[in-house]
């Protein structure tokens, strides 16, 4: 999915002329805790987003990222977890100020979690964590959950020759993390590299 995103991208947008943008950025994610039993640890996230635009306002997004951690308050295992997604932003020009001008975003994707174990011999791929009057929850290395993503921010175009910001605040949804609709509120910025034109 990340891959067609991708190349719609980039190969659909020179036939409209537009520019291309690209976000490597840095943050971090607070979760809502899973059944008012387990809570996860807030990661911090990494990663890039790339995009192309296919109107004067709608711009097509990829974005591939990295959370430190996914992993409950109270164990140690070693794990975290890659997030994807293709997202469709609309850029406000009309409500800029200078360079500077808001956009929202919505997307879809998944997480996919990486895990180790090194305490369970049997299977080290394998996090459990334990509930009360329940059956444990596994989460095994490799599961991926499907989330959506909504929001927007601000971005400051070209203040630098080529060379500008980003600052993104959006929620994220996971709709089924083992029965349980988990959300998380995102704050990620960096720098952002625009070139072409619209």
């Amino acid at each position: 999915m990340l891959s067609l995103g991708l190349a719609v991208c980039l190969v659909g947008s020179p036939a409209f002329a537009q520019k291309y943008e690209v976000h490597p950025y840095a943050g971090g994610a607070w979760m809502t805790d899973y059944q008012n039993v387990l809570d996860f640890k807030n990661p911090g996230i990494f990663g890039v987003k790339g995009g192309g635009f296919v109107t004067d306002n709608f711009e097509l997004e990829g974005n591939v990222g990295y959370m430190n951690q996914f992993n409950m308050r109270g164990y140690n295992y070693r794990s975290h977890a890659y997030l994807y997604e293709f997202a469709v932003n609309y850029n406000m020009w009309k409500a800029r100020a200078g360079r500077v001008y808001p956009f929202v975003s919505a997307g879809v994707g998944g997480t996919t979690v990486d895990t180790e174990n090194f305490s369970n011999p049997a299977n080290q791929n394998a996090a459990i964590y334990l509930r009360p009057a329940a059956s444990p929850i596994v989460l095994e290395d490799g599961d991926t959950f499907f989330n959506f993503s909504y929001g927007g921010g601000v971005k400051g175009s070209r203040l630098w020759g080529p060379v500008g910001l980003r600052a993104d605040i959006r929620g994220r949804t996971m709709p089924n993390f083992f029965g349980e609709h988990i959300h998380s509120f995102e704050a990620t910025g960096g720098l952002l590299f625009s070139w072409g034109e619209r």
